[in-house]
């Protein structure tokens, strides 16, 4: 039987511009005083944390220190498991959208004892053409930035190097993209400027995105966006965000979209902040499995069906 609990801290040593170094020793005190025999990996590389996750041994929690990406690779790893880890999310990055959603602090000694006091939740992961994403995948007009930003730029400016690509983006010319798709077998086939599937009321930095999501309901929320301009696209998402309806803005809940695109695309979706490739004109999400996460006690119970 086993007889000690075991944890594995999986961290980004650049991302937050290093910030979590510093807190490496306290971190680890803080984690033995708990009566936990923690590990620590650190990533060097691209995908490094997701072949490590696949293979690794049994741990009581991974907490993941960096940003959504690093949180991605985690998610992605334990989806190759069959025995799967508990996650926990620990803000270090630029983003941090999930963390932040969950209710975790921004400081990681005080995120650890939340995490020590906390509660599992199951929340669904989704798969695009197989790959899993936890909250978010997207195409179309703005989805590209994440991806485009600079590693070395967030570093030295952090969020404020979105922003800079933002306005890159905003230049350009905004491209409609003909679609057949399908949102639990019904139809919304139309010309859209941007195509968003999320598990999340926290995108992009901007909170209560979405107003009505369950993390624990087998369901995504489908935000399909029909404007023809930058002028249409801000005024469709400022009504969005007053809670106005619009008629650029079409939103449905659903567990299974199927997406097939007249041409290939010439921007790659955006996956948790990172890029996804694929060379393929057609795409098939399905809420496909759940993983358990340790959460604040605090955290809003109305993110969960399941108390």
């Amino acid at each position: 039987m086993k007889n000690k609990k075991t944890v594995l801290v999986v961290y980004n040593p650049v991302s937050g511009m290093g910030k979590f170094n510093s807190f490496i020793d306290e971190f680890y005190s803080l984690l033995k005083d708990k009566k936990y025999e923690p590990d620590f990996f650190a990533t060097k590389y691209a995908n490094q944390a997701k072949n490590f996750i696949s293979i690794c041994d049994n741990y009581d929690i991974v907490f993941s220190v960096g940003g959504d990406g690093t949180l991605n690779e985690i998610i992605q790893g334990n989806f190759l498991r069959d025995e799967k880890l508990n996650i926990c999310p620990i803000p270090n990055g630029t983003c941090n959208d999930v963390a932040k959603m969950l209710g975790y602090s921004k400081n990681p000694l005080t995120c650890l004892r939340q995490a020590m006091e906390g509660e599992n939740h199951k929340i669904d992961i989704t798969t695009i053409n197989d790959t899993p994403f936890l909250y978010v995948a997207g195409m179309g007009k703005f989805l590209n930035i994440p991806y485009e930003t600079k590693s070395s730029t967030k570093r030295k400016i952090g969020y404020l190097a979105y922003l800079k690509q933002g306005l890159i983006e905003f230049n350009n010319k905004m491209k409609l993209y003909d679609t057949n798709i399908s949102i639990d077998n019904k139809d919304f086939s139309d010309r859209y400027s941007l195509i968003m599937i999320s598990n999340s009321n926290h995108i992009a930095g901007i909170n209560n995105f979405h107003k009505d999501v369950y993390l624990d309901d087998k369901k995504v929320e489908v935000l399909l966006c029909k404007a023809k301009n930058n002028l249409e696209f801000i005024n469709s998402f400022a009504s969005l965000f007053m809670g106005l309806d619009n008629a650029n803005i079409i939103k449905v809940k659903g567990n299974e979209i199927n997406l097939s695109f007249s041409e290939y695309l010439d921007k790659s979706w955006c996956i948790d902040g990172e890029e996804f490739i694929s060379d393929s004109k057609n795409y098939n999400l399905k809420v496909k499995d759940q993983m358990n996460f340790v959460v604040p006690k605090n955290v809003n119970k109305r993110l969960f069906l399941k108390k």
